[in-house]
């Protein structure tokens, strides 16, 4: 008997975990949005000379990988179309913010940094109000 209720235990959580392609994409897309909101946090500290250039150029690299894999898991994905393109949206403007950001780091460009700080905002925002959206279904 006590086997049966812990089969039966064993079936109902993994009934529970069944995930949608629209919750796997979005909890894939995690990382990359953790990336934007550091390079959002590393773009202001720079700016208030609180990390130096080497920092920047290390996370915008780590960054642009997490970006790379998400771009992959959004192509595979068999989540709405509506919603990978939301997120490869965002993606690619993170990652043209990201390689704007580096080379302005380099010039010492204060006003192009400070541009791409909102720009990994905005994005971040976007990415957030999609994870927010599924919470809610």
């Amino acid at each position: 008997m006590r086997r049966h209720r812990l089969w039966c235990a064993i079936l109902l959580i993994a009934a529970c975990s069944h995930k949608t392609p629209d919750q796997k994409l979005l909890e894939a897309a995690q990382p990359a949005a953790s990336w934007i909101a550091t390079l959002q946090m590393t773009a202001e500290k720079w700016l208030g000379n609180s990390v130096p250039s080497r920092f920047v150029r290390a996370s915008v690299d780590a960054a642009n990988a997490a970006f790379d894999k998400t771009e992959k898991d959004v192509a595979q994905s068999d989540a709405r179309q509506e919603l990978r393109d939301a997120i490869k949206r965002q993606l690619e403007i993170a990652h043209a913010a990201s390689g704007d950001f580096k080379q302005a780091v380099g010039n010492n460009d204060r006003r192009v940094v400070a541009n791409c700080a909102r720009r990994f905002a905005a994005a971040h925002s976007a990415l957030q109000l999609l994870e927010d959206q599924k919470d809610r279904q």
